[in-house]
């Protein structure tokens, strides 16, 4: 597998946003998947910059597979975060969105590229604030626009099988300290990324939103 990586940062606020991309190379399908990864930190009193929250996303080039020939659903099927989304987002007839996206969300969908949101975490301390969501805002005004829908699939981190991501930022973000109710859990959850615009779509709990 071969990565490319690339660095770009925002001031946001009081906030700093560091968004670091890759693509790789899996069966000559280069460049069409690229990971978003987004650091979020903040400046302490005394100065010091501290690591408050991460992001990851998914941008697929659904247009430069059309271009090329190339099987959506490898595109998909590529990384596995990424493969749940396309029996759920993409007719295999034509390979193009389904019609009931443009219904579900009321608009004309004319771009075909496809944004992810796999991961939003925010330490304890800054929970509340609306940190988490100002942030999904500015990725979705950087990476969204050539997009026609973007997605994420809802789903609460307390329920994440243990040992799944980095194991010193999981003791920070204290999961195990979260509601063990997993409905209202979710709930919650999708009532907050509804704020933004995302509408439920399957019995996946997987969310989709215009891009336009």
């Amino acid at each position: 597998m071969h990565c490319v990586k690339a660095n770009k940062v925002e001031l946001l606020h009081d906030l700093s946003l560091k968004f670091t991309s890759s693509t790789s190379t899996w069966d000559g399908m280069d460049d069409y998947s690229t990971c978003i990864e987004v650091t979020v930190t903040c400046v302490e009193e005394k100065g010091n910059e501290r690591l408050i929250g991460r992001a990851r996303l998914f941008y697929l080039d659904l247009a430069a597979v059309f271009d090329t020939n190339d099987s959506v659903h490898d595109l998909f099927d590529i990384r596995p975060e990424t493969a749940p989304f396309y029996s759920a987002l993409i007719d295999p007839e034509t390979g193009d969105f389904k019609s009931n996206l443009e219904k579900l969300l009321g608009e004309y969908i004319c771009e075909l590229n496809l944004l992810i949101v796999d991961r939003l975490e925010i330490l304890p301390e800054f929970r509340g604030k609306k940190i988490g969501l100002t942030c999904l805002r500015w990725c979705l005004q950087q990476y969204a626009r050539a997009c026609g829908v973007v997605a994420l699939k809802c789903f609460p981190l307390q329920f994440e099988v243990a040992g799944v991501s980095d194991s010193m930022w999981s003791r920070e973000m204290q999961l195990g300290k979260l509601s063990r109710d997993r409905k209202r859990s979710l709930a919650k959850l999708k009532k907050y990324y509804g704020s933004l615009g995302f509408k439920v779509l399957s019995r996946d709990d997987i969310m989709v939103a215009f891009a336009g």
